[in-house]
């Protein structure tokens, strides 16, 4: 018995052997297949993420370089002494509000060439007046539009003509703005409580401008929105608010556009105050507050004034935490 089982055993391993060794094989081959197949889509994949930021690397140089030139062409084009026609000027210029707006200050050859159009008297001047009107209103709407997604606005319409009656002076608005940004609202709820108070002061027929002063009241930083205190007689109540007020006076322009031309207010944020429409009698104007970040380019924060902002927003998280 012991023989037969030995036997056994031994043909079993006689058996068992090559297909262990089979199977091995095939599990190596398996994996080794597997393995390649996967390293060769990863490799596929990062060539075509390789390839693809190549591309659009290439894509954003000519781009910029196309810009560079186009920018170059036109603006050459007023600095040449009197060469180009009103056609040419004005095309030029809606050529670089379309496509340069967020980073010059284009209001100054607005006005120039404006002027320039309207005391010619030639006999298709209107048509190019209007397209210049048409060119700012498009810049203008493009730019709130975008900055009211992370603020707010407030619109306004005004009579020049009861204006040019009251040398005092007429108070278009007064009041908070209610913003749209959640985040800001979470964050920061001092900025729910922005006041602000725009006066219109004059009105410059020739020059097609208004004189407005603007003020703002925003709470300060370390002030809970709602304070509540015992008053003399021992009941609650609600602490009066410190804030921070900022005064401002300046002259506002069909071509003055809100990225561009806009004032400072404490914790990173702006205000503008565009002139939309100016007809006879009305006019239009809308109010705009957002982020310092929305600004343009050239209006970028100062160094301090970022890190302030990135502090205050650091403490008001962690208020939220202890809560």
């Amino acid at each position: 018995m012991a023989d037969e089982k030995k036997d056994w055993w031994d043909r079993a391993d006689v058996i068992l052997k090559p297909v262990g060794g089979l199977l091995t094989a095939l599990a190596v081959a398996l994996v080794g297949y597997f393995g390649t197949q996967v390293l060769d889509r990863r490799q596929a994949i990062d060539t075509d993420a390789r390839l693809y930021a190549q591309l659009m690397s290439q894509r954003e140089d000519a781009e910029t370089s196309l810009r560079k030139d186009m920018f170059n062409s036109i603006i050459g084009s007023f600095l040449k002494p009197k060469s180009a026609g009103y056609e040419e000027k004005v095309l030029n210029l809606e050529l670089l509000a379309y496509n340069f707006h967020e980073a010059l200050d284009l209001a100054p050859l607005f006005k120039s060439v404006y002027e320039e159009v309207r005391d010619s008297k030639k006999p298709n001047a209107d048509d190019y007046l209007r397209r210049l009107e048409e060119a700012a209103d498009e810049v203008k709407s493009k730019q709130i539009a975008a900055l009211e997604d992370s603020g707010g606005k407030l619109d306004t319409t005004i009579d020049l003509n009861q204006l040019d009656d009251k040398p005092e002076g007429m108070i278009l608005i007064d009041g908070p703005l209610n913003l749209h940004s959640s985040s800001v609202e979470a964050l920061n709820p001092a900025l729910q409580k922005t006041s602000f108070k725009v006066e219109a002061l004059l009105v410059d027929w020739k020059k097609r401008r208004i004189r407005v002063k603007l003020e703002v009241k925003t709470p300060k930083y370390g002030n809970p929105v709602e304070k509540v205190y015992e008053t003399k007689n021992g009941n609650p109540g609600a602490k009066p608010e410190e804030t921070d007020t900022t005064y401002s006076v300046f002259w506002i322009s069909p071509f003055d556009f809100p990225m561009i031309d806009n004032t400072r207010l404490p914790r990173g944020q702006r205000c503008a105050i565009v002139l939309r429409k100016m007809g006879n009698p009305t006019a239009q104007l809308t109010l705009v507050y957002f982020p310092g970040s929305r600004a343009s380019l050239k209006e970028k924060p100062f160094f301090d004034e970022a890190m302030s902002d990135l502090l205050n927003t650091r403490h008001r998280i962690n208020e939220q935490k202890t809560r």
